[in-house]
């Protein structure tokens, strides 16, 4: 009679055994990460005109930085138990608003319609993951570094739509353009997964997401077509600081 009873318990828990998954520690094959950040942003256009009475950026679009948010996809091409090797690519998008001025042949300063500036940042990157913290020790910090070469995609643009002028020359400009650059970021991520394993391990389970990092970094860039004498800066001219989330999958 015991056994009976015993089987028919075990009949009983098999249904509900089948609907929870056992989660094992091990995580699922690593491929790559998605992240994104917002940054503070200013472009540094009146770098230039440092003895100007009325520098052309700061008189339009005022000294604020408006926010700039980027996205990056990266390939994890090495893994290792000291780090992670990426390669990837980001695109962003950032807008600053402003008022028009114009300088009439008395001198006087008029104030015009409203303008905007729009840059779209592009960039490929390589970049590199400490993990060996975490790893080794269960410290959930990762320290990181990335390089990467940029493109700014520009355009300005009135009441009108993007702008465009008649120089002394005759010749007709129109205010858009791509400019090109270099970036440098030296960063550290939170590993969020640290503060609720089991969590992390159903994420994990459901849908593939190894680990989750909040972090933090530090970006000195210059994108001024490698120094060109007919380019301008649109790099800002102090390390730029950026905040975010990053997906590892």
């Amino acid at each position: 009679m015991r056994k009976a009873i015993v089987a028919l318990a075990l009949l009983l828990a098999l249904p509900a055994a089948a609907q929870s998954p056992v989660l094992t520690v091990k995580e699922s094959p690593r491929w790559g990460s998605f992240q994104i950040s917002l940054s503070p942003f200013s472009p540094n256009i009146d770098g230039e005109f440092t003895n100007a009475a009325a520098p052309p950026y700061a008189t339009i679009f005022g000294t604020g930085r408006p926010l700039m948010v980027q996205g990056q996809f990266n390939k994890s091409v090495w893994i290792t138990e000291f780090g992670t090797l990426d390669v990837g690519l980001g695109v962003g998008f950032w807008e600053a608003w402003g008022q028009g001025s114009y300088t009439n042949p008395d001198g006087i300063v008029l104030r015009g319609g409203t303008t905007s500036f729009m840059i779209i940042p592009l960039q490929a990157q390589v970049g590199y993951r400490w993990e060996w913290f975490y790893e080794r020790w269960s410290v959930p910090l990762e320290p990181y570094a990335r390089f990467a070469i940029v493109d700014y995609i520009w355009s300005t643009s009135g009441q009108s739509g993007v702008s465009s002028w008649t120089g002394a020359d005759g010749v007709a400009y129109r205010g858009s353009g791509a400019t090109f650059g270099w970036a440098g970021t030296l960063g550290i991520a939170i590993v969020l997964d640290a503060f609720d394993t089991g969590l992390s391990r159903q994420m994990d389970y459901d849908v593939g997401i190894n680990r989750t990092l909040l972090f933090f970094d530090f970006t000195r860039s210059s994108v001024n077509d490698f120094g060109s004498s007919k380019s301008w800066q649109l790099g800002p001219s102090y390390w730029a600081w950026s905040a975010g989330l990053q997906f590892v999958f």
